[in-house]
């Protein structure tokens, strides 16, 4: 009997992807309305100005899908005015010239892989991009990569944002303009006055998602993805009752992540799970299962993309935590022991304190984990660390002694430990 590859739950899996752009964007229409208005004069007149656009907000706020959903709109605006939408990852692409690179293909440009440095591959760009009479909107996601570069003495995002005054001066046309994309403006802090001053203050924030944001998005995948009567109300208001914030909490800067990419995630995953149940409809079981094996406030492609050694210094922590789960911290010094009994584990060479303390930087940078230095009571002065906050319990603040203690319950450890051990155990080919 052959096997009947249909699924009972499914009609469109890809409306539930991360990469999925759907028509609309529930909740988003605003800040997509000051993009078209910030970048129409450049679409319409290309080369007369060089609009530059910071779009911040928490993981799962929704600046990705509109900074591409945009993207959309320049590319049928600027056809015939060969104006492009370019998105580049920079947590990828974190170094000028692989970066450089990855704009030349995708606009479509001989660009060699190899044997230019980056200022003859951006001359090359340059050349290639007025022979052709081409124009970019170029959006750097995750931006702060480019500028917690292991490299101190390379600010390559400042000098990528003062190219763009240059090209003008030289031919009198801006040839691209930029969109930023970052969790926060504190990567303005590592630029020089000069580059600050050129990309200007125009900063578009994205609030969380509210409960009831939450479910009208899941609402709207859900009847992309899923056939009709496969899934209930009441699975998606479990869902958002997760993902989701109040009003209050907003209000109140809460540590809740109101993540829609977590929440569509978590769709996604309950939907695979009904399948291998053979179930004809997703049940509250399994929501839970899969929030079971979820990791909130990170997307994981972000944990499947870092190199080896940072994996296994994640691993570290996570372990770290576990041996001493009355502290909320853990300190880099005891980090770094477990750090090379893992080593000795996968039978790896450990890195350096000073790469590891690049590293460690980078995790913070993503939003994996929290540093702090350690007051009164250590000697010295200690870094301390901790899984990001939305991976932990409430906070209970003791106004008294001002200490906060936090209870870090054990799934999202275990969960994190599971899938670094998984993937590092794929990596090594084991």
């Amino acid at each position: 009997m052959l096997y009947e590859n249909v699924s009972k739950i499914f009609k469109n899996e890809t409306a539930l992807r991360p990469e999925y752009i759907p028509e609309t964007l529930p909740f988003r229409d605003a800040h997509l309305n000051r993009l078209e208005h910030y970048f129409s004069e450049f679409i319409e007149n290309p080369g007369s100005v060089c609009p530059k656009v910071i779009l911040v907000g928490k993981t799962g706020t929704g600046k990705t899908v509109t900074a591409r959903k945009f993207g959309q709109s320049v590319e049928t605006r600027g056809k015939n005015r060969k104006v492009r939408y370019i998105h580049v990852s920079c947590f990828i692409h974190r170094k000028l010239f692989s970066l450089l690179r990855d704009i030349g293909q995708q606009l479509g440009l001989p660009v060699p892989k190899r044997g230019l440095s980056v200022s003859d591959l951006i001359q090359l760009l340059l050349d290639l991009m007025e022979e052709r009479d081409l124009y970019s909107v170029i959006t750097l996601d995750d931006v702060f990569h480019l500028v917690n570069s292991s490299d101190e003495d390379e600010d390559q995002l400042g000098s990528l944002i003062k190219l763009s005054e240059e090209v003008y001066y030289r031919c009198g046309k801006y040839r691209f303009c930029f969109i930023l994309i970052s969790q926060d403006t504190s990567f303005l802090d590592r630029l020089d006055r000069s580059a600050r001053s050129i990309l200007g203050n125009v900063v578009i924030e994205f609030e969380p998602y509210t409960r009831e944001q939450i479910y009208k998005i899941l609402e709207q995948r859900a009847e992309l993805a899923l056939r009709e009567g496969t899934y209930s109300e009441d699975v998606l208001q479990m869902i958002a009752d997760v993902a989701g914030v109040d009003e209050d909490d907003l209000s109140r800067n809460s540590s809740y992540r109101g993540d829609a990419r977590f929440a569509i995630d978590v769709l996604w995953h309950a939907a695979k799970i009904a399948e291998l149940d053979h179930a004809e409809k997703i049940l509250p079981d399994h929501v839970r299962e899969a929030l079971k094996h979820a990791v909130p406030g990170v997307p994981r492609e972000y944990i499947e993309n870092l190199p080896l050694h940072k994996k296994l210094l994640l691993l570290a922590i996570v372990r770290a935590l576990k041996m001493r789960r009355s502290e909320a911290y853990v300190s880099f010094g005891f980090v770094e022991e477990v750090y090379g009994m893992i080593c000795e584990q996968y039978g790896e060479k450990p890195r350096r304190h000073t790469q590891l303390w690049e590293y460690l930087r980078d995790l913070r940078s993503l939003g994996i984990i929290e540093t702090r230095l350690s007051g009164k009571g250590r000697r010295g002065r200690t870094t301390l660390i901790s899984l990001s906050r939305d991976l932990r319990a409430e906070e209970h603040i003791d106004d008294m002694s001002r200490r906060i203690s936090v209870s870090i319950p054990a799934e999202p450890l275990e969960n994190l430990e599971r899938l670094l051990e998984e993937l590092i155990k794929r990596e090594l080919g084991e």
